[in-house]
Parts: C-alpha cells; structure tokens; sequence
C-alpha cells in the first residue's frame, strides 16, 4: 500500500530541509507509534474474536521497536495456549465435589463444558480449571484453551494496511516537527 500522494510530496520538501539523523528519528518515532496503534487494534480484533478480555490479548502480543540501529517493527504472537479460564469459565467456586463440571465459551461457538473439571485458586492467585488425572486428589491438571496465534494470522493483512496509514501520517507529522526543531 502506496503513501498518500499528499504525504508523498510533503515528506519529500520535508526530507530536504532536515539532516540524515532528523529522519532516521522522525521515521523511528513514526514506526513505533505506529507498531504501538498495530497491537492495540490486533489486541481488539482478538479479544472480540475469541471472546476473551483485550488486556489478555495484548499480553500474548509481543513487539518489538524501532532503534536508529534497526529501522524496522516487529510483531508476533504468543503461540502458547491460553488458560481456559480465560474463556469466561464458570462453575462453583469452589466446586467441593458437586462434581457439575466448569462450561465455558470461546468465541462466538456457544458454550463447551468439562463434566469433571472445576474451578480453584492457587496460592499464588491463579484462578485457573483443573481436572484430576488420578483417582486420588492429586495429581491435577490445569485446561487450556486455544493459541492467539490462529486468529493474529487471520487478522494480520487488516492491521498491517492500518499500520501503514498511521505510519504515513505520523511521518508526516514527525518530518514537520524535525523540521522546526531541528531535531
């Protein structure tokens, strides 16, 4: 995806009446301004796509910044899979063996349950789904729900042609005021 024309031919005047070390600033700040607008819009895509809280999306997004020394972003995925608690679990807390089971959602698929599962909190404040793997109390393990990693490559070609507006208009925007300041 091209620049606007508009941006084009300002940035090109603008380049000329700064120094090298102007631009790479203005075009460092511009890229993490715009790799920063990138997760947010990527964090709410996939929060509202599988039905989880955006903060928790946004955790799972790693990113890493522009330095004058590496003029380029980048932004990744957590493939690890998120706790089904996650997924709006719910199920008595605790269950003290009433043995219901924990339902959750993910997504817009309806409802999923666990018969023998249920909810606890560790010691550590995890709230987390646990079904036991012996016929005793322990050992147990803790569900998991899917990855982000599905729906960031879904969404990747969307928030990318965002990233590129935001880029083209914070270059501008970072040109002008290098210009003026003498970054």
């Amino acid at each position: 995806m091209a620049a606007h024309p508009r941006h084009q031919s300002k940035c090109r005047r603008l380049i000329g009446m700064i120094n090298n070390q102007g631009v790479q600033r203005a075009t460092v700040r511009a890229l993490n301004r715009a790799l920063t607008s990138g997760k947010s819009r990527m964090g709410s895509l996939i929060a509202k796509d599988m039905g989880i809280k955006a903060a928790d999306a946004k955790a799972a997004i790693r990113v890493e910044q522009a330095t004058l020394a590496r003029l380029q972003v980048r932004m990744l995925a957590s493939l690890k899979r998120l706790p089904l608690s996650k997924f709006n679990a719910t199920g008595p807390m605790p269950s003290r063996g009433r043995g219901r089971g924990v339902s959750y959602r993910i997504g817009g698929r309806g409802r999923g349950r666990v018969e023998n599962a249920f909810l606890a909190q560790m010691g550590s404040s995890h709230r987390g789904v646990f079904k036991r793997t012996g016929k005793g109390r322990l050992p147990i393990i803790e569900l998991f729900g899917p990855s982000i990693g599905r729906v960031f490559d879904q969404q990747r070609p969307a928030v990318i042609a965002e990233m590129r507006q935001v880029f083209d208009d914070r270059l501008a925007h970072e040109l002008k005021f290098a210009s003026t300041e003498g970054a």
